[in-house]
């Protein structure tokens, strides 16, 4: 793929680095997850309007 390609493409190229993977499993903000978990329960998420 040549550079006018590239650019004259409407989506975005990403290359997703594969040693990124060893944290697919991990939970890396706990204490975060824990609250957003608890918000979460007590509120809810929001009502979306559809057209």
């Amino acid at each position: 793929m040549t550079i006018k390609e590239l650019n004259k493409r409407k989506t975005p190229v990403v290359i997703i680095d594969k040693a990124l993977e060893k944290y697919t499993e991990k939970v890396l903000f706990p204490e975060k997850l824990a609250k957003a978990n608890d918000v979460l329960k007590r509120i809810g998420l929001p009502k979306l309007k559809s057209k």
